[in-house]
């Protein structure tokens, strides 16, 4: 998928719905403005899922390198299109877990790669997949007894 960078200009009052959207969801800026650009133009799809790959990520951000590393996210310098949702651990708000979505493990490899420098310890990556398939896995494996 070829991606194009664009600016939006928004009412004030629309960004404030669109953040406690963001907040409510945990979703990344980017991948929420996604969905609701689809869902206004009517062809968003559940499809969109087949064939991708989920992973579960458990890091401590490099409270050091905090800074540069928001500004990079917001300048767009790293690739945050693979980011279903980020939240943080209330009783330690350094941990960052997060669920990433993409094509297969090399692009996960490469896009964690932009991430890496940003974390002091990368505590867990755990593939995962949709409830669906974990649903038809589970149905296969009672059939299979």
């Amino acid at each position: 998928m070829s991606k194009k960078c664009i600016a939006v200009h928004l009412p004030v009052d629309l960004l404030d719905k669109i953040n406690e959207q963001k907040t409510r969801t945990g979703q990344s800026q980017s991948g929420l403005m996604i969905d609701l650009i689809e869902k206004g133009l009517g062809f968003s799809s559940n499809d969109k899922t087949i064939g991708k790959m989920f992973f579960f990520i458990k890091v401590r951000i490099d409270t050091n390198k905090m800074m540069e590393f928001g500004q990079k996210l917001q300048n767009g310098e790293i690739d945050t299109s693979h980011t279903v949702m980020t939240y943080c651990i209330k009783d330690d708000p350094t941990v960052g877990l997060n669920f990433w979505c993409t094509d297969s493990i090399e692009e996960f490899e490469k896009v964690i790669a932009q991430y890496r420098p940003y974390y002091s310890e990368i505590i867990e990556i755990i593939q995962v997949i949709t409830p669906m398939n974990a649903m038809k896995f589970i149905m296969e494996n009672m059939k299979k007894q």
